[in-house]
C-alpha cells in the first residue's frame, strides 16, 4: 500500500453520509481499497491485498478463517446510499436513497497469501473522477490508517466533510443512522457516549482534526450532538510549499474553501505551476469579477487553477517580461493596500453557490458564512457612498 505522507484519498460526501456498517477486518479491506485508487482512475480494478494489511496480531488458521468469513460475508453487503444526479453527480435537492452492494468481488486466496478484490463499479461515482463533481472530501492516508475503530474512521469522515466550519451538529438519532447502528444496540446513551464517542474522539486524537463535543438535550433527553474541530492539515502544507501562508490565506479571503487549497497545494507539490500562477489567475478573476463578468470569483478561481486553462496565457506573459517573478507571493506592488467586496454580491454567492461551494457545506445562516469566511480573518464592514463593503487592509 502507498502510505507516503502525499497519499491522499477521496470519498463523495453522499458516500461519506451513507448508512453502512463495517467490522474492524471489513474496514481495513475498504481503505486498502481506497488507497489503491489514483484521482485520475475512470474504473475500477482488482487489487491484491496482503494479509498483513487485514491482520495484525493474530496469524495462523483462526486468522485464515477469519478473513476468508470476512470475504463471504461482503458478498451480501450493501450501502443505503443517496442517488446522485446522472450527469452532474450532485446530491439531490430531493433526495432519493437505494441499496447498492459495495463489492464485486472479495475472495481469500490462500497460495498467494491475501485477498483479490475489487469494488462494484456501481459505486464509481461515488469513489472516481471526483474533481468532475466538486462534491467530494480528501483526506491524508496516513491520517486515515491512525484510526483502528470502523465508527471511529465514519466520524473522523464526517467531520472532514466540514473541515471548513470547525463544527457538525448531527442529532443522536441520525449519527445512528449513518454508523448504521440499531436502537437495541447501546440502548442507553451513556453506553453509546462511551463505546461510540468518547472512543472516537480518543482515537481522533491523534489525526489532523482533533475534536471535542458538546451534547444538547431536549428535556432529560440528548437530543443532538455538536462536534467542534479544527483543521491541522494547513500546518503540514506550510512547511512543504513556499510562502504557503501567504497564498492559502489570500485564497482563503477570497472565500475559496480550505478544502479546494488542499487540491491546489498537491497540484503546487506536483509541480503542475508554481505559486506566481496563482496571482495570475487571481488577478484575471478579480479584474473579471469587478467588470460584472463573473459572479462567483471563488469558483472562478478554483476552476481555473484545477483546469489551468489560463496557464497558456501566464506562460506566454511571464516569456515577454524577460524573466521569472522574482517573489514567489500573492502580495505584489500594484496590487492595491486594501481587499475589498461588496456586502450585496458576498450575499448573492452565499444564496446563488457555484460547484465549489456546496450549500450542504456552507454556514446554517448568511451571518454565520460572514463571520467565519471574512470578519475572523480580518474583514470589517465600512459603508461607502452609502452601500456596504467587506473591506480588508494589506
Amino acid at each position: 500500500m502507498d502510505t507516503t505522507p502525499e497519499k491522499r484519498v477521496a470519498q463523495h460526501n453522499a458516500l461519506i453520509n451513507a448508512r453502512f456498517s463495517l467490522v474492524p477486518l471489513q474496514m481495513r479491506l475498504f481503505v486498502a481499497l481506497l488507497s489503491r485508487i489514483d484521482f485520475d482512475d475512470v474504473d475500477f480494478k482488482e487489487h491484491f491485498i496482503p494479509l498483513d494489511e487485514l491482520v495484525f496480531e493474530r496469524r495462523g488458521g483462526s486468522a485464515y478463517e477469519q478473513v476468508d468469513e470476512m470475504c463471504k460475508g461482503l458478498a451480501s453487503f450493501t450501502l443505503y446510499i443517496e442517488e446522485l444526479e446522472e450527469k452532474t453527480r450532485k446530491r439531490r435537492r430531493k433526495p432519493s436513497f437505494t441499496y447498492i452492494p459495495l463489492m464485486a468481488e472479495a475472495g481469500y486466496r490462500a497460495d498467494l497469501g491475501g485477498v483479490i478484490a475489487s469494488f462494484n463499479p456501481k459505486i464509481m461515482p461515488y469513489l472516481l473522477q471526483l474533481r468532475e463533481s466538486g462534491n467530494f472530501t480528501m483526506a491524508d492516508m496516513q491520517q486515515v490508517l491512525k484510526l483502528k475503530s470502523p465508527q471511529s474512521l465514519r466520524i473522523y469522515w464526517l467531520l472532514k466533510e466540514y473541515a471548513d466550519f470547525g463544527r457538525r451538529t448531527m442529532s443522536v438519532e441520525e449519527l445512528r443512522f449513518v454508523l448504521g447502528i440499531d436502537e437495541q444496540e447501546y440502548p442507553r446513551f451513556s453506553n453509546f457516549k462511551a463505546r461510540v464517542l468518547d472512543k472516537a474522539q480518543s482515537e481522533i486524537a491523534d489525526t489532523d482534526i482533533p475534536f471535542t463535543y458538546e451534547l444538547e438535550r431536549e428535556g432529560k433527553t440528548v437530543a443532538r450532538i455538536k462536534f467542534l474541530f479544527q483543521q491541522l492539515a494547513a500546518s503540514a502544507t506550510k512547511k512543504t510549499l513556499p510562502k504557503a501562508a501567504e497564498w492559502a490565506e489570500a485564497l482563503l479571503q477570497i472565500g475559496v474553501s480550505q478544502r479546494s487549497i488542499l487540491t491546489i497545494a498537491e497540484q503546487l507539490e506536483n509541480d503542475e505551476y508554481d505559486v506566481d500562477y496563482i496571482a495570475f489567475v487571481v488577478r484575471i478573476v478579480e479584474t473579471q469579477f469587478r467588470k460584472g463578468k463573473i459572479k462567483k470569483p471563488a469558483g472562478a478561481i478554483y476552476k481555473a487553477l484545477i483546469d489551468k486553462y489560463l496557464l497558456a496565457d501566464y506562460t506566454a506573459a511571464k516569456a515577454a517580461k524577460g524573466n521569472a517573478p522574482k517573489k514567489k507571493t500573492l502580495v505584489t506592488t500594484d496590487q492595491p493596500a486594501e481587499v475589498a467586496f461588496r456586502l450585496r454580491e458576498i450575499r448573492e454567492m452565499y444564496d446563488n453557490p457555484g460547484p465549489y461551494a456546496q450549500r450542504q457545506k456552507r454556514a446554517e445562516t448568511f451571518e454565520q458564512h460572514l463571520q467565519q469566511v471574512y470578519l475572523q480573518v480580518g474583514f470589517q464592514v465600512e459603508q461607502r457612498d452609502g452601500e456596504a463593503w467587506l473591506v480588508k487592509q494589506q
